[in-house]
């Protein structure tokens, strides 16, 4: 073979590793990597929305509401609806109506940041505090809207908002150097409320999301290990306490409550 052919064949054979190797790189996921507490790389975008640590972001009016939990391992994933079959809510969500509920577009608070509105949820994770087990990964949050709170499946509902809308996105989280265990948050998620101009507030929005679903690196294992993983939203204004009745009333009322106490009293001796 002549030696300008073969030099021929070396080059378009480097230059289709070079593009296989460029192409790869184009592919590969964008990390937003939250494990280490205070890093510089604390914080991340994916498809429009805005990733944090456990720090407060919000400058809305509200209070937070768990509206989903799952547990599963090595990978977990669930969606929040009033569904129930024989008491057992879909995929690998905890069943518990108070933790994993409907939830409408409207009840969510709006949270302003740099002049762009948001709706915000929270995620509390709880993987081992310490050793290889305590890393995870998010790898998708799609939400949804439907006329319906109580959907078996998503297959009816309309997709508004996807974390990998604008190309593959993965969060790595640490159980150990945010908020250790449950009930504290671990990481906030802001979505642009522009994904769902012109959405009817009483729609029900459906929160989908996938974790420890990202393969071993190195000594890394992103797998889902420990207890639940828990979403919660921030919602309207909390209802007011109840009033307190002035002491006059309380007089009135407790002079009632004592006649009907007596009544029943009257009753049960006769």
């Amino acid at each position: 073979m002549p030696k300008l052919y073969r030099t021929a064949l070396s080059l378009c054979a480097g230059l289709l590793l070079v593009g296989a190797g460029y192409a790869h790189a184009m592919s590969l996921a964008n990390v937003i990597d939250l494990r280490t507490q205070g890093s510089l790389d604390e914080s991340g975008i994916a498809n429009g929305a805005l990733f944090y640590q456990n720090v407060d972001q919000s400058s809305g009016t509200g209070f937070i509401d768990p509206f989903l939990r799952i547990q599963d391992s090595p990978v977990e994933e669930g969606f929040n609806t009033d569904y129930r079959s024989n008491g057992q809510a879909p995929l690998d969500d905890k069943s518990d109506p108070n933790y994993t509920h409907s939830l409408k577009l409207g009840d969510l608070a709006t949270v302003t940041k740099n002049g762009v509105d948001y709706y915000l949820f929270s995620l509390d994770i709880d993987e081992p505090n310490s050793g290889p087990l305590r890393y995870i990964s998010l790898d998708e949050v799609k939400l949804y809207l439907a006329s319906a709170p109580d959907l078996a499946d998503l297959s009816s509902a309309s997709l508004k908002w996807d974390m990998d809308g604008a190309g593959d996105a993965v969060v790595y989280l640490n159980g150990g150097a945010l908020s250790p265990g449950n009930g504290g948050d671990d990481m906030q998620m802001l979505v642009p409320k522009s994904f769902f101009t012109g959405a009817d507030p009483n729609s029900y929005l459906y929160f989908y999301t996938k974790m420890g679903a990202t393969g071993n690196m190195s000594a890394d294992n992103f797998d889902a290990n420990a207890s639940f993983e828990e979403w919660r939203a921030l919602v309207g204004q909390a209802p007011p306490p109840p009033t307190i009745p002035e002491p006059t009333t309380l007089l009135l009322l407790g002079g009632g409550v004592a006649g009907i106490i007596g009544k029943r009293k009257s009753l049960i001796r006769k």
